[in-house]
């Protein structure tokens, strides 16, 4: 009687301290947070998730001035501003896209939706009205951040629950998530 006792004992101290870890870590209790950290920490029960910003992949997705003035020059109907304007244009809305989703992760935000503008209806239509991407799917898949395309102007922000209208969610088809190709450009 007295091993099982010692046995319950035993793992009731190592149960204490595992808790009295998490809850320090989760605290920041173990004083080693790095500067310029701000991944933010989400947790559920016995499990936690760190957000990773986006803007590594994000802005290593951006096409460089030289592919920019290859399309832009073989499309000159469709183009109605300098390479230079559409790429810093392009970069732009990433960022203003990138700290859309950086903010949300710091309030807690799980869902998004898309501001598609009138000029971008024909290219990133199936983003337009009610349409909703996760954070977990955007974690996954940073193609689902715009910029879409030369000119994009589509942007992503916040879906507060309850707000009007439905819920529309973006599903990949056979894996993939159908985005415009980068080279389509649109009027500035």
């Amino acid at each position: 009687m007295e091993i099982g006792g010692t046995i319950w004992t035993v793992a009731g101290g190592v149960a204490a301290v595992t808790v009295l870890a998490l809850a320090m870590r989760r605290r920041g209790g173990d004083g080693k947070k790095e500067k310029g950290e701000s991944a933010p920490i989400y947790t559920s029960g016995v499990f936690s998730l760190i957000r990773k910003s986006p803007r590594e992949v994000v802005l290593a997705r951006a096409p460089e001035l030289e592919a920019v003035r290859s399309t832009v020059s073989s499309k000159p109907g469709a183009a109605n501003a300098t390479p230079e304007q559409y790429r810093d244009e392009w970069l732009r809305v990433a960022e203003l896209c990138i700290n859309n989703v950086e903010r949300g992760d710091k309030e807690g935000i799980q869902t998004y939706r898309y501001a598609v503008p009138e000029k971008c209806r024909t290219t990133c239509g199936r983003f337009s009205g009610d349409a909703y991407v996760t954070r977990e799917q955007i974690h996954h898949e940073a193609r689902l951040i715009p910029p879409f395309h030369l000119g994009c102007g589509c942007e992503i922000a916040p879906r507060e629950a309850g707000g009007a209208g439905g819920w529309s969610p973006i599903f990949p088809v056979n894996g993939r998530y159908d985005t415009p190709d980068w080279r389509t450009v649109v009027r500035l």
